[in-house]
């Protein structure tokens, strides 16, 4: 009864991480819904010196990806109902001021995070087996959660930057209707269909809208982060065998 436990458990925890592998590799990858990523958390103390290396690195990348679990979190939920259409022009200034601060510490803790995952690779490749088949899984697997964080942080950065280049753009165009105006003394637009055509334009490039599709993109790729991070936590005792 034993040695079937054994083989029984081994095949689940085969099965488990060559499905998160696959779910990795797809073009268009789903997370599984039928187990939960075991959660992510700090590696304890070990005894030796080469393994205190590894878990200092290990511990500053998984501080990295848990910062930014919750900073993804929080900057989802500000891209879903935040008002940036019904405010003034001083105040969706501010708004975006703290998107791009949000945004840019996002991508900087990812970055962070990914340097330390380069040392781990460092280090496992020095490493006696098993370790060093464990502290890899580890590293790109976490390397993974990380590098998923700084290209949502990349996207949030260029949708600031979309929204914001198209509101100078509006406001550019405006000043220059209104010195045509003031020079000729006729309107810009002299038939209906060009005098419509600068509400077609603002309602098709809607802030609010643009936010909320970028946040709800953010929620599906949250799940891929927490698959990997699930992976990482599956090798993190292995990551510091014989320590």
């Amino acid at each position: 009864m034993r040695t079937l436990w054994f083989r029984e458990s081994t095949l689940v925890r085969f099965c488990t991480f060559a499905t998160a592998l696959a779910t990795l590799g797809a073009a268009q990858p789903e997370p599984s819904a039928s187990e939960a990523p075991t959660p992510l958390k700090e590696i304890g103390r070990v005894r030796t010196s080469v393994c205190s290396t590894i878990v200092v690195h290990a511990n500053s990348a998984i501080d990295a990806a848990l910062s930014n679990d919750s900073d993804l979190h929080n900057l989802i939920v500000s891209l879903a109902t935040t008002d940036m259409d019904g405010v003034t022009d001083l105040k969706r200034h501010f708004l975006y001021r703290d998107f791009e601060k949000a945004a840019a510490k996002l991508h900087m803790t990812a970055l962070d995070g990914e340097a330390e995952v380069r040392r781990l690779r460092a280090l496992a490749a020095d490493s006696p087996e098993p370790r060093k088949t464990e502290l890899k899984a580890f590293a790109d697997a976490l390397g993974g959660a990380l590098a998923r964080q700084r290209l949502m942080a990349v996207d949030a950065q260029r949708l600031l930057l979309v929204q914001q280049g198209r509101a100078e753009k509006a406001g550019d165009d405006a000043l220059i209707a209104s010195n045509v105006t003031a020079r000729t003394g006729t309107a810009q637009f002299a038939n209906p269909a060009s005098s419509s055509a600068p509400t077609t334009v603002e309602q098709n490039n809607s802030v609010d809208k643009a936010f909320r599709s970028v946040a709800a993109d953010f929620v599906e790729r949250e799940k891929l982060v927490t698959i990997d991070e699930g992976v990482a936590a599956d090798h993190s005792l292995g990551a510091t065998t014989g320590c």
